[in-house]
């Protein structure tokens, strides 16, 4: 017999289902805001990657046409669900996408609320309120599994595995689904999502393509649970089958999921990116540009540095050889040795890598990882830098959660906004500051109008 107590989907989609935008704090629309336009600007220069035109390629084989939702940065038009794939993958193919809420959380979310937000005619306010569901829900959700590095040690990439779930939150907030439509949909999404670690391997590119499968996958739950097809309510609880059980041994924290529902809505759990590269690497890249300031650290000067870190990060930041724009965003060897040489670690940086330029090479090689299983993934690792005179030099990065970008050390409005420009900078600064003015003025908006003319500009560069 099933238990008939309130399940933690049904829990937040009765909580989210009727929430108007009125009810959300003010100062929740005003961060969001700022990851909003960071996730249009990075999707709007992953659009030329050749993982975004060759995923473009596949879905227009299936679908092209001139109806539909806007794949951005083209003329094209897909279904809901293949523009939030293409959208999606766009977002994150060059993972200088936020994180927070599944992951990667704009990326997963943005492009599902604005597919679906087209076909029905959302407002601005539509879309804010479904954007900020979308990343409360799914980090809630990935809380009750004990969070990122939980998944992370398990081998799943919670952006594709917890991503549907945003997506699906997402679109069903502006498909305006009742309680139980709600819970449907994402019940749906559990049911088809997934997303593996298995690319670190040979840096395949599935990564760039799981923020954007898991957009298709929640908009298509959600139209689903529209129509009355069901999904499992305790898709999460589910002894035999539910995502404790399949995905994390059994373990899960439903009140982990619950806890201050209403009141926090999780929106400054999300960071917003200042380097190009892997999150995990942040804290070190932060430490690291702040010790050259201090000691006038140069290549020249620098003997050796050793890099000490815990299981998670090594999994996640050693890979080697780097041939691919992907290796060297894992790498954090790639990523020290990078800001020793530029003092910055911008896009530039990693696409192309710069590995086989000598010097590049010569500080790379004298960068090494040691691994120290008592670390965790929110320790961050700790550096013994060498000096050529004899000096050492030691210091602690910190937690990458904590790192330049995040709640605790944000971004400011105008980071973020200069981050924008420089994205855009290729196609000109009207372009930028048409987007940049349609997200600020989301909140007085009455449709999306603006923000899909700034959206729609040919692909080809200035």
């Amino acid at each position: 017999m099933s238990d008939t107590t309130s399940s933690m989907t049904e829990a937040l989609a009765s909580h989210w289902a009727p929430l108007r935008f009125e009810d959300i704090p003010a100062v929740e629309v005003t961060r969001v805001k700022a990851n909003i336009l960071d996730t249009f600007a990075v999707a709007l220069a992953g659009v030329g990657t050749g993982e975004s035109e060759r995923v473009r390629a596949a879905l227009h084989d299936l679908h092209g046409g001139e109806s539909g939702s806007l794949v951005w940065g083209t003329s094209q038009r897909m279904t809901p669900a293949y523009a939030a794939f293409a959208n999606g993958t766009s977002a994150h193919a060059r993972d200088f996408d936020d994180g927070g809420g599944p992951g990667h959380a704009g990326a997963t979310v943005l492009p599902a609320a604005i597919a679906v937000g087209e076909r029905v005619g959302a407002s601005g306010r539509d879309l804010i309120a479904a954007t900020i569901a979308g990343y409360d829900i799914s980090y809630r959700l990935l809380q009750s599994l004990g969070g990122f590095a939980g998944m992370t040690d398990r081998g799943w990439h919670s952006t594709g595995v917890m991503g549907s779930f945003a997506a699906a939150a997402a679109s069903a907030k502006i498909l305006d689904l009742d309680a139980a439509c709600f819970a449907d949909a994402l019940g749906i999404a559990g049911s088809f999502t997934g997303g593996i670690w298995a690319f670190i391997d040979d840096g395949a590119w599935t990564k760039r393509i799981h923020a954007g499968k898991a957009g298709e996958t929640g908009v298509d739950a959600a139209f689903l649970a529209r129509r009355g097809i069901t999904g499992p309510h305790r898709v999460f609880e589910a002894e035999w089958g539910g995502i404790f059980a399949t995905h994390n041994a059994g373990s899960g924290n439903p009140e982990r999921a619950l806890e201050r529902l209403g009141l926090d809505f999780n929106i400054d759990t999300a960071y917003i990116k200042p380097h190009a590269c892997c999150r995990g690497s942040h804290s070190t890249i932060d430490t690291v540009l702040r010790l050259i300031e201090e000691h006038d650290l140069t290549p020249e000067n620098v003997a050796r540095i050793v890099v000490t870190a815990g299981t998670t990060a090594i999994n996640m930041l050693s890979v080697d050889p780097i041939e691919t724009v992907f290796d060297a965003q894992f790498s954090l060897p790639y990523a020290i040795a990078i800001a020793l040489h530029e003092r910055s670690v911008g896009l530039d940086q990693f696409d192309p890598p710069r590995i086989t330029e000598p010097a590049i090479r010569a500080t790379f090689d004298r960068i090494v990882m040691h691994r120290d299983e008592s670390i965790q993934l929110a320790d961050g690792p700790t550096l013994r830098i060498e000096l050529a005179d004899g000096r050492v030099i030691s210091a602690a990065s910190g937690s990458p959660m904590k790192a330049k970008g995040s709640a605790s050390n944000p971004m400011t409005q105008h980071e973020v906004g200069q981050k924008a420009r420089q994205l855009l900078a290729p196609w000109g600064t009207e372009i930028a500051d048409a987007l940049i003015t349609a997200v600020d003025r989301l909140d007085q908006s009455d449709d999306l109008t603006d923000l899909m003319n700034a959206l729609s500009f040919p692909t080809e560069r200035k």
